[in-house]
């Protein structure tokens, strides 16, 4: 049975091809829907933002349109379209999803109206770019990803089970979910842990069963999701802020310089080519992985924590390495 994003997205599009003509009974059957659901989908679908409109008739019968200037035709120059289909390769993260299968429709139509300098260009260039796609498949959590959204736009606290890196088994969370994140074509939920008292993550490759509840939550007036990653190398974030600083070697100290890894980082060259890159951050959880990468071309100076760390997963690594020569 559909859920209730797959009835928006389908009830916009039947409003918008009645052009005014269509009323609640008519977008129920097409729906097969109830008279009360497509009423209660309407004023969801209103306070998404999509503007519909109605119309009251003769004997009280009421049909609903889409404002025709609510989407002007847009003419785009040859850059412009250039760039948009760019996005399209890379935007990847609801692939398989109602909201993936609404961004392609949505690119199929731009590219359709491109004029003939545009579409031409296209046809030159595009061939020319190679991108990589990276990010899972997300058609099998289609339903999930919906229920998480439902989740966050009604404000209704959500039952999930959740099968982490260290547990053997799924887990069930009772989560307030805030956001949606999408880092490196991979998708995460951010939201209030009612087990655990805090703001949390879930990677959400790793929900087998999302379940919106009818029990409402409070939206924390001050939370942002921009402000709340910011302490995040990518979207595990902390409490506590740490400085973290490593010097880079060798052609890593090149690419230290060159990349830029996260808003707060400040890299200084030394003239003996050595780099000193430092970060602010709330976690050191990812950018341990990511020092770890360089081998010894990276060493952290602090936190000691950190470093201790990386120390210890060493020698774990090279006891692991020796124990496998010796049985040889």
């Amino acid at each position: 049975m559909p859920n209730q994003i797959e009835r928006i997205i389908t009830l916009s599009r039947i409003i918008g091809l009645g052009r005014g003509e269509c009323d609640v009974a008519a977008i129920a059957a097409e729906t097969s829907s109830s008279v009360k659901t497509v009423r209660r989908d309407i004023e969801a679908a209103r306070r998404l933002g999509i503007p519909i409109t109605d119309q009251v008739h003769a004997h009280g019968r009421k049909t609903y349109s889409i404002a025709v200037d609510a989407l002007q035709r847009v003419n785009f120059c040859y850059d412009e379209a250039f760039a948009i289909m760019l996005c399209r390769g890379t935007a990847t993260a609801f692939e398989g999803t109602s909201l993936g299968q609404a961004a392609d429709a949505a690119f199929e139509k731009i590219e359709a109206s491109l004029g003939t300098v545009a579409a031409d260009y296209l046809a030159t260039m595009l061939p020319k770019v190679h991108q990589r796609s990276v990010g899972g498949d997300y058609t099998q959590h289609g339903e999930i990803v919906d229920a998480l959204m439902i989740g966050m736009e009604s404000r209704k606290a959500t039952f999930i089970s959740y099968h982490s890196a260290r547990s053997t088994e799924p887990v069930t969370y009772d989560i307030h979910p805030y956001a949606v994140a999408e880092h490196q074509g991979t998708l995460y939920v951010v939201g209030h842990s009612c087990e655990h008292h805090e703001i949390r993550t879930w990677k959400v490759e790793r929900i087998s069963d999302a379940e919106v509840t009818p029990v409402p939550f409070v939206r924390p007036a001050g939370f942002d999701i921009k402000t709340h990653m910011k302490g995040a190398f990518g979207v595990v974030s902390g409490q506590t802020p740490v400085t973290v600083r490593v010097r880079f070697t060798g052609s890593a100290a090149r690419y230290a310089a060159e990349k830029l890894m996260h808003p707060s980082q400040q890299v200084v060259t030394a003239t003996d080519g050595t780099a000193v890159a430092t970060f602010r951050l709330t976690s050191t959880l990812e950018i341990k992985s990511w020092i770890q990468s360089f081998g010894p071309a990276a060493e952290v100076l602090e936190p000691e924590e950190l470093q201790q760390e990386i120390i210890e997963e060493l020698k774990q690594s090279l006891a692991q390495y020796e124990s496998a020569e010796a049985t040889k």
